[in-house]
């Protein structure tokens, strides 16, 4: 445990962090129910919580700013439906190696917060899924594609054609032979690329159920029969869907700002205040 303090108290200090640490440290030793219970609800300071838990690596700052509104909007969409205590025992679930690797970023985080306060994506005054990823295949998702729904039109395709220079742009699977189906052919893709409908047999599957199901990198996959296996070749990183962290963060290094970085993965949508949207309704 010792490690934990050590990570968190280690780099420069400063005024967000002065603020997060008593939330971080007692979130790690004890859970979020109980730094509910021990400090006031604000939803700011557990923003940065949100960020070590969807960030893995390392970002610029304009790359972490643009998350944090995007962690901010899920944060208060889920909470029309949920209570945070609910959001925050998700959160919790995340490995403590996990949580021990982003310690040290807790100042980023805090910073790239305070620095977009209250600043929520929203599509027609109202708080939406805004969705992100690791990589996308180069291009991301339709919305209205994905969910087979007119209601997420707002989630549109976008170029981000920059992923292609990623690392793990490109990631392979084997599975056995005797693991898989006898029939499997991929009956439909989207737009973008990524599979929507399988034949399993006969049955028809989601292509994202069956990429989780599989643990795929991508449902931009093609399959390959290679002696007793079935290698899936995957493009990309994630569902495809919104925010491709590694695109964005491509953008922050050739010197786009948190919004023109939002504003290039979800076109449709509005940077607000979160206390307008409120007094909106």
């Amino acid at each position: 445990m010792k490690k934990l303090f050590h990570k968190i108290c280690s780099f420069g200090g400063g005024l967000p962090l002065l603020f997060l640490l008593p939330y971080a440290v007692t979130f790690f030793l004890n859970g979020g129910n109980k730094a509910l219970l021990l400090y006031p609800v604000n939803e700011e300071k557990f923003v940065p919580l949100m960020l070590m838990v969807q960030m893995k690596g390392d970002y610029e700052p304009e790359t972490v700013k643009a998350q944090a509104v995007i962690a901010r909007s899920e944060l208060y969409r889920r909470k029309k439906e949920e209570s945070l205590f609910s959001i925050l025992q998700e959160k919790e679930n995340t490995t403590k190696l996990q949580w021990l690797e982003n310690a040290e970023k807790l100042q980023l985080y805090g910073e790239a917060v305070e620095e977009t306060k209250n600043q929520v994506l929203t599509w027609k005054g109202q708080l939406k899924i805004v969705p992100y990823h690791k990589v996308s295949n180069g291009q991301t998702r339709e919305g209205a594609e994905v969910f087979h729904s007119s209601e997420y039109k707002y989630l549109q395709s976008v170029d981000s054609s920059q992923d292609l220079e990623a690392p793990d742009y490109i990631n392979s699977t084997y599975v056995s032979l005797s693991q898989l189906p006898r029939k499997l052919l991929l009956k439909e893709r989207d737009s973008a690329g990524y599979v929507t409908v399988l034949d399993i047999d006969g049955q028809y599957l989601d292509g994202e159920d069956f990429r989780l199901g599989l643990h795929l990198a991508s449902a931009d996959f093609s399959v390959q029969k290679m002696g007793k296996a079935v290698r899936f070749l995957c493009k990309g990183k994630g569902h495809g869907l919104g925010f491709s962290q590694y695109g964005g963060n491509e953008m922050a290094k050739a010197g786009s700002s948190w919004k023109e970085i939002l504003a290039a993965y979800f076109p449709k949508m509005e940077i607000q205040n979160i206390n307008d949207v409120f007094s909106e309704k």
